[in-house]
């Protein structure tokens, strides 16, 4: 059976979390994103920080899981990139935000730098997560699987985590070259601005 599509598991995650805080890894996948969804104020992307994805989203999880309208904090990783900052795994665990969704990409290769294999193909990243003390996780490898455990992430309390097996395929993007500042700003601007109840919807 083929693997999924990067850019369609993302369309589908962004069809799930229209207007969750979400926080994208960086290369293609953030690249990706952007091509499908196009720039949004709630979309976050770390650009050049890899192994620190999770733990950005961490931070904003435990930050707004006080907030009214109960939402979570979406993070989308890579395998490459969680495995190279794996202790966040077991402070997720010991903090036990509710509001906390990450979902692994994981095609089996660092792609951003030629293909070298990860790790990912020697490691239970679902084991790894229950281990810490999270509240759930689930490995997808077909759509359907995706839809369904898209649907039982955003209503289940976290920490959740979903490994979702794609492949290597890449769709043609533009690049990526915003200011991490910039890209800061307008993130902090639009959680103030739906904390405040405005600009809460993204078109």
């Amino acid at each position: 059976m083929p693997r999924m599509q990067r850019a369609a598991v993302l369309t589908d995650i962004d069809a799930e979390f229209p207007d969750s805080p979400m926080v994208l890894t960086l290369g293609g996948t953030a690249r990706e994103m952007l091509t499908v969804a196009g720039r949004k104020p709630n979309h976050l992307v770390n650009l050049d920080a890899m192994g620190q994805t999770v733990s950005i989203g961490l931070g904003i999880a435990v930050g707004l899981r006080g907030r009214p309208h109960g939402e979570k904090t979406v993070v989308v990783e890579g395998d490459g990139s969680l495995i190279m900052g794996m202790s966040v795994m077991s402070t997720i665990g010991l903090l036990g935000p509710q509001n906390l969704v990450v979902l692994v990409l994981d095609n089996g290769v660092y792609l951003a730098t030629g293909g070298q294999p990860t790790a990912s193909s020697s490691l239970d990243m679902c084991a790894l997560a229950m281990a810490c003390s999270w509240s759930g996780a689930r490995s997808v490898s077909t759509r359907d699987e995706l839809l369904e455990s898209l649907h039982w992430a955003a209503a289940e309390p976290g920490p959740t985590l979903l490994h979702v097996i794609v492949s290597t395929e890449q769709i043609a993007t533009d690049y990526f070259l915003e200011d991490p500042v910039i890209l800061a700003r307008d993130f902090r601007g639009w959680l103030q601005n739906s904390e405040a109840g405005v600009g809460v919807s993204t078109p």
